[in-house]
C-alpha cells in the first residue's frame, strides 16, 4: 500500500489512502530535484528523517505531487479543525480539505554519486546520493551527503583542480572534514597531512612523482627547490604536521 503525505491546515498528516495521522513533531520537508534531470519533472519533496552534521549525512523520504486523493474526516487523526461548508468560498464536502498531496516516489531512478538539490530556488544546499532504496510501500528511501564542508573548509573549486590528482584532493579533504567534528586531535593532524601532500602534489608534480612521498619528504624537496623559504610560516606550519606524533 503507498504512502501518502497531505498538507491540511498548515500541518502534515501521513498515512495510506486509506487513514492520515497528524506528524508530530512537525516534520522538516525540502524541495527536492536531481541536477540535469529531463526537463520538466513533477514537483517532489525530501522528508527528512535524520541528519548529522558532523559526518555530513543526510537520510530520508522522497515522494512526489499527487492529485485525485481525497480521505473523510473520520480516517484523519486528529480530525482537522475545519468544518466542511464553513470555509469561506469552499462548498461543503464529507472530505478533508488538502492544501497539498504527495505520493511516495516509486517512478524515479536517482544515480550513485547524483548531485541532489535540496530547498527553494536561491535559498538550497547540495548533496550527493550516496545510497538509494526501495521499501515495501514502494517508495525511496534516499542517503546524502553533503557536497559542501559545512564550514569546517571553504568551499573547492573543483573545477581548478588538476583532473588527475581532483578525486584524491577531494577524498582527502573530505576525510580532514570528518574527523574534524569527531575524532581526536592526532587523527585530525593525520587527516591534514594527507590532504596537505595531495595538494602539494597536484601542485609540484615533480615533489612526489611516485605518490609514496610523505609530506615531510614533500615539503623538504619544496625548500630544497627554493619553492619554500625555510623560515616562512607556511613552511614551518607544514613540518610541524610532518613531524611523527
Amino acid at each position: 500500500m503507498m504512502d501518502y503525505i497531505a498538507e491540511i491546515e498548515g500541518d502534515y498528516y501521513e498515512g495510506t489512502q486509506v487513514k492520515l495521522r497528524l506528524m508530530t513533531p512537525p516534520p522538516i520537508i525540502l524541495k527536492f530535484r536531481i541536477q540535469n534531470e529531463a526537463s520538466n519533472p513533477p514537483e517532489r519533496i525530501f522528508v527528512e528523517d535524520y541528519f548529522n552534521s558532523s559526518t555530513r549525512i543526510r537520510r530520508g523520504r522522497v515522494y512526489r505531487i499527487a492529485s485525485g486523493i481525497n480521505w473523510s474526516y473520520d480516517r484523519v487523526t486528529p480530525r482537522p479543525l475545519s468544518v466542511p461548508g464553513q470555509i469561506p468560498g469552499m462548498p461543503p464536502s464529507q472530505f478533508v480539505p488538502c492544501n497539498k498531496v504527495y505520493v511516495a516516489e516509486d517512478n524515479m531512478s536517482v544515480p550513485y554519486n547524483a548531485t541532489i538539490i535540496l530547498g527553494q530556488e536561491g535559498i538550497k544546499s547540495s548533496w550527493i546520493a550516496v545510497m538509494v532504496e526501495r521499501v515495501v510501500s514502494l517508495g525511496l528511501v534516499v542517503t546524502l551527503k553533503a557536497k559542501t564542508f559545512l564550514g569546517v573548509l571553504p568551499d573547492v573549486n573543483r573545477d581548478a583542480l588538476p583532473e588527475g590528482n581532483r578525486q584524491d584532493i577531494l577524498l582527502s579533504l573530505n576525510a580532514v572534514v570528518d574527523a574534524a567534528s569527531i575524532q581526536a586531535p592526532q587523527a585530525v593532524v593525520d587527516a591534514c597531512r594527507n590532504a596537505a601532500s595531495h595538494m602539494i602534489s597536484a601542485k609540484f608534480p615533480a615533489s612526489n612523482p611516485d605518490g609514496k612521498k610523505d609530506l615531510g619528504d614533500i615539503v623538504k624537496w619544496l625548500i630544497a627547490q627554493g619553492k619554500l623559504e625555510k623560515c616562512t610560516d607556511a613552511a614551518d606550519s607544514l613540518l610541524y604536521l610532518s613531524s611523527p606524533a
